[in-house]
């Protein structure tokens, strides 16, 4: 159950993200116009980034723990690596419409993923046994 919920909670952050994104870009949501403010909008992805990645990495390692499919795994931290490369970059890219669209493309790779080490870990806990087989006890 720990694992489910982590994914969720890593699903609502990437969310929230994805949704600053487009709102970034649209200028429609006061999230979105935190650039205006300077560094708060900076400060907003830091935040983001430092719970997005130990949630998901957790929720997605303890997941890899139980189900050992590396299609969940790999694209999980692929996104991951991509969502911090994309911080680094930041700086870069701030002001450009890469930035707002290279992290939403990131962001629903990273649902797309914890969706997929949900469904996993749920045919783990199934009464398949050909699904069973590949599942840690």
């Amino acid at each position: 159950m720990l694992r489910s919920r982590l994914d969720m909670a890593a699903i609502a952050l990437s969310g929230i993200c994805m949704i600053h994104c487009v709102a970034s870009v649209a200028g429609l949501f006061a999230i979105g116009l935190l650039s205006a403010f300077g560094h708060v909008d900076e400060i907003f992805h830091l935040t983001m980034l430092a719970f997005i990645v130990p949630v998901s990495a957790l929720a997605i390692g303890a997941g890899y723990r139980r189900h050992r499919r590396l299609r969940v795994l790999l694209p999980g931290l692929l996104a991951l690596a991509g969502l911090c490369l994309l911080a680094v970059l930041e700086g870069a890219m701030h002001g450009t419409l890469w930035e707002p669209v290279l992290t939403s493309l990131v962001g629903v790779c990273l649902v797309v993923t914890h969706l997929g080490n949900i469904r996993a870990c749920r045919n783990c806990e199934g009464h398949d046994d050909t699904s069973k087989q590949r599942c840690a006890v």
